[in-house]
């Protein structure tokens, strides 16, 4: 059910998630028009159009400085077009010491397993559909 060069191109697609996460429009790309995204902290952003306005957001503040490293632990394909994608994702704080004491800025986990759920697009493309992370309490 799964080819090589579907992997391969799932893995890139994590890997240009996590390379373009503090640019914009190349980050909003690679999700599809009606993408869902829960992030560590609990929140939930529906729509591409949404997606921008609050990364926009995030990257206009110290959020800018919390930078994340995903590595894919697997990918299992509910049919050729569709993939569940599970990755351990690591959050390294970046932001001003000043920012990082005070409480109500506090990171909910410094790692999460963050699930994907990828989708082949008409074009050929993988894109995101649906991102879940889950914070792993120390």
């Amino acid at each position: 059910m799964e080819s090589t060069e579907d992997v391969a191109a799932i893995r890139r697609l994590v890997a240009e998630a996590e390379t373009h996460q503090n640019d914009l429009d190349p980050f909003v790309a690679l999700h599809t028009a009606d993408t869902a995204i829960v992030n560590i902290a609990g929140r939930r952003v529906a729509g591409r159009d949404a997606l921008a306005e609050v990364m926009k957001a995030a990257l206009e503040s110290p959020l800018a400085d919390v930078i994340t490293r995903t590595e894919v632990a697997d990918i299992r394909f509910v049919r050729p077009d569709v993939a569940i994608v599970a990755s351990m994702k690591r959050v390294f704080d970046g932001r001003d010491p000043e920012v990082r004491q005070d409480p109500r800025a506090a990171l909910p986990s410094a790692s999460g397993w963050l699930t994907y759920v990828a989708v082949k697009e008409e074009d050929g493309a993988w894109r995101i559909a649906s991102a879940q992370t889950t914070p792993i309490r120390p």
